[in-house]
């Protein structure tokens, strides 16, 4: 089980209220109403699980959250902005986590867009962020929460041809303990300024789909096109066969596989 206590003294004197569940059904659900019970408190939370039984991701779907393999954790914040901005805050995320995987474990994780962190063209971390707004359109709070595979024991059988852990992808077996205290650390030291020029040329390099022929996912269509650009509000600009350009805000895109 996550050792909570070496998480505490990694992080030092400075470290956040931390909230620990052995299993939970998800740190973003135990967040949320953390958030609508405490509505005074504006001090970040951090929750984290050693295992969840309802993980969630991106589109509603799951997020397979096995016992002693992963970190699955969310972060509760207050960020002084406006609402608007909420959708740059993934982003923010990926980058940060993406940093600390290349400083635990040596390896150059890239992002698929907009909210997945990928080794070896699979899938290592997910991200979903979600929040409330006030009646001023600032955010009222904010939950960020991350779920990265660790170790080889957090893919079942079924889901290892598309996903990948961190002790796979490096060869090595990481402590998730540092691997949570630098995450926490990074987020926590840095979230005001989750909108800057340093996280979108962060992201930008990092981002797996820039130039390349890709297919569009939509509910209910899907259709080939061309990257072109990541814009400042983290939307991609598409060129579809046709020669039109569209700007793509939401949806998915994978990169398409050549024939050999």
């Amino acid at each position: 089980m996550l050792d909570i206590n070496k998480i505490k003294t990694v992080l030092g004197k400075e470290a956040p209220k931390i909230i620990y569940y052995p299993e939970t059904d998800s740190t973003n659900t135990r967040a949320k109403l953390y958030a609508k019970e405490y509505t005074a408190s504006r001090e970040p939370v951090i929750f984290i699980a050693d295992s969840q039984t309802a993980g969630r991701g991106r589109l509603g779907r799951s997020f397979c959250s096995k016992a002693e393999a992963g970190i699955y954790i969310s972060f509760l914040l207050y960020p002084k902005c406006v609402g608007a901005l909420i959708t740059k805050f993934t982003p923010f995320a990926a980058v940060k986590l993406a940093e600390c995987v290349e400083e635990v474990a040596n390896i150059e994780p890239q992002i698929k867009w907009v909210n997945d962190l990928y080794a070896s063209g699979k899938k290592l971390a997910g991200i979903l962020v979600e929040g409330e707004m006030n009646s001023e359109g600032k955010i009222a709070y904010l939950v960020c929460g991350l779920g990265i595979n660790v170790y080889k024991t957090s893919l079942p059988d079924e889901i290892s041809g598309i996903a990948i852990s961190l002790e796979e992808a490096s060869g090595e077996r990481i402590s998730r303990e540092e691997l949570a205290a630098l995450l926490i650390n990074k987020i926590l030291s840095s979230f005001e300024d989750f909108d800057s020029d340093g996280v979108f040329s962060g992201y930008k390099k990092r981002l797996n789909t820039l130039g390349k022929e890709v297919n569009v996912i939509k509910p209910g269509t899907s259709y080939p096109a061309t990257v072109k650009a990541l814009n400042p509000d983290y939307s991609l600009t598409l060129t579809l066969p046709d020669g039109n350009e569209e700007i793509l805000f939401t949806g998915e895109v994978s990169v398409r596989r050549k024939l050999q």
